[in-house]
């Protein structure tokens, strides 16, 4: 009966720090192996993107192509996780983090050997605008 109870705690204590915020706007900077890595302003203006940080179940979705990334997010806190994608010898990490001041700060850096022109870094800063019914 304890261990039911434990258990019971835990899952109830998990699906309380399961979080989902909608972040828009994302403007920042970008550089790219094709552009000899010099930085140039970079956004995702028309894309609306639902962040869900909930341990290995964290997902990002973007709402208006109705994409899931083929990439796997691990939550590192309740408002920080961070995504991994390889394929073919190369790499995407995307981490996320969402701030107290309703921000949405997400990078990107791939580096694919194969497709060297795509090797890139990019940063931007978003505005939380909302949390998603889930």
């Amino acid at each position: 009966m304890i261990r039911i109870a434990a258990l019971l705690t835990i899952l109830l204590t998990t699906s309380a720090n399961s979080e989902c915020w909608i972040v828009t706007n994302l403007h920042g900077y970008g550089a790219m192996n094709g552009d000899r890595y010099e930085f140039t302003k970079d956004s995702t203006e028309d894309s609306v993107f639902h962040v869900t940080i909930n341990g290995d179940k964290s997902s990002v979705y973007e709402s208006v192509s109705g994409v899931y990334p083929e990439m796997k997010y691990t939550a590192l806190s309740s408002n920080t996780m961070v995504g991994e994608y390889q394929s073919g010898g190369g790499i995407t990490v995307e981490p996320w983090s969402i701030t107290t001041d309703k921000k949405a700060l997400y990078s990107k850096v791939m580096n694919i050997p194969g497709m060297q022109q795509l090797t890139s870094t990019k940063s931007f800063v978003g505005d939380v605008v909302g949390t998603c019914n889930q």
